[in-house]
């Protein structure tokens, strides 16, 4: 509507002259108090330049207006409705005019732009204020989070060839229940109980998939739900992803990175060392890529067993590939045998996770696995198998016929119920 763009593109002019007046600087830290005051003048200047309009503009149309004027100056601008919205995972900036989001699993174009590229500037400069974070010529990409918790990677050029570009992942707050995740599909219920026998047995699992499959949730999830809650646990992450419920006993450790003089970066080979004198009966990485490779297989043989940690792989064997290749580069004076050794004793259970065509995640690997001093070789307990239901193909992980080798030890453990396994 003509007359409404006219109307906002008046009540921006007065906004900008408002804060000019009372001197603030939309670069520093607004409270709300503050926030609150300026809205309340922008509404007066809405309403006023509503009146005398020859086509009707509704309360509802206005408050629209002030919403979008309060997000570009104050907020995140065009993409604040999305970190709000709930159903919104990730929010991905590549230029001014290309906005993506992740909807219900869907990655789709949104449907707002930018004006600029300096825009996006401004608003990555604004949502750096809390975090301590900085960016410029001398350090052209950071990773912070917000404090609603969204996670944020930002590169601008010349690393970015054109424009600033953003990737804002949310935390899941209100987890998914393994309830849900089998009416979803992500896992059958004969999964679920074995899962959740492998997890009160102890067993070390390692979870593994490509980004954005769900391992960090499906772990959460694991965690949550299975492991006693008296059981201490220390928790071991970049940033806060992992959620647990007030009531069971862990510490969560989170790293830090150097100050702008290089100094103070806390890593995760670091907390890994600190967890073993901490009394854990589990400890759980958020996710290994480096040094804490070669740690977490130290901790899964050190008597921590049922443990757990997420690792970016293509499949279960390329997961212990890459486990083995990041311990090996940690440590130039280990042998692959020493790393073999504490792979076979320490790795109990790989879950593979996939996010098919439609969006949708699923476990599509549940496995352990042998070596034979030359090769691994995968042993699928259950694996990715199509179904046709209600007329409609599904996928889902089904048993394979295959028992494990630590099936025998879990039965010392836990109750197995009956028919567990069985095609």
């Amino acid at each position: 509507m003509e007359g409404l763009q006219n109307i906002k593109s008046e009540a921006k002019k007065f906004f900008r002259q408002i804060l000019l007046d009372n001197r603030i600087n939309i670069s520093e830290h607004i409270d709300d108090h503050q926030k609150e005051m300026l809205a309340n003048h922008l509404k007066r200047i809405l309403v006023r330049l509503s009146k005398g309009q020859r086509k009707v503009i509704t309360d509802e149309m206005l408050e629209e207006v002030k919403e979008s004027i309060i997000a570009e100056f104050l907020g995140y601008g065009v993409i604040e409705k999305y970190i709000k919205d709930p159903k919104v995972t990730d929010i991905i900036v590549n230029a001014p005019n290309q906005i993506f989001i992740e909807k219900e699993g869907v990655l789709m174009r949104a449907d707002v732009k930018f004006e600029s590229e300096q825009q996006i500037t401004s608003i990555l400069e604004r949502m750096m204020i809390e975090s301590g974070k900085r960016v410029d010529l001398s350090s052209p990409f950071v990773d912070f989070r917000l404090k609603g918790g969204e996670r944020v990677t930002a590169v601008i050029p010349p690393i970015a060839s054109k424009s600033p570009s953003l990737c804002i992942r949310k935390i899941l707050r209100d987890v998914f229940s393994l309830k849900q995740l089998i009416e979803m599909g992500t896992l059958s219920k004969q999964l679920s109980e074995f899962l959740q026998c492998c997890v009160r047995g102890h067993i070390n699992v390692l979870i593994s998939g490509a980004t954005g499959t769900g391992k960090t949730t499906f772990m959460n999830i694991l965690a949550r739900e299975f492991i006693p809650k008296e059981e201490r646990i220390i928790i071991i992450e970049d940033t806060e992803e992992l959620v647990l419920e007030e009531y069971q006993h862990f510490v969560r450790l989170l790293t830090r990175p150097p100050n702008i003089s290089g100094q103070g970066e806390v890593t995760l080979s670091d907390l890994v060392k600190l967890a073993l004198h901490l009394r854990p009966d589990r400890i759980i990485i958020g996710e290994v890529r480096g040094d804490e490779a070669f740690n977490f297989l130290h901790i899964v043989n050190t008597g921590h067993d049922g443990s757990m940690c997420t690792i970016h792989s293509n499949d279960a064997l390329d997961a212990l590939v890459r486990l083995e290749t990041l311990s090996l580069m940690s440590r130039f004076n280990i042998s692959r045998d020493v790393v073999h050794k504490f792979m076979q004793l320490g790795i109990h259970l790989i879950v593979h996770m996939v996010r098919l065509g439609s969006g949708k995640r699923v476990v599509s690997q549940v496995s352990e696995f042998e070596y034979d001093g030359r090769n691994f070789a995968i042993k699928d307990i259950f694996s990715l198998q199509g179904a046709t239901k209600e007329g409609r193909e599904h996928y889902i992980a089904q048993p394979t016929g295959y028992k494990p080798v630590f099936l025998e030890t879990l039965k010392q453990k836990v109750k197995i119920p009956s028919g567990f396994l069985d095609i």
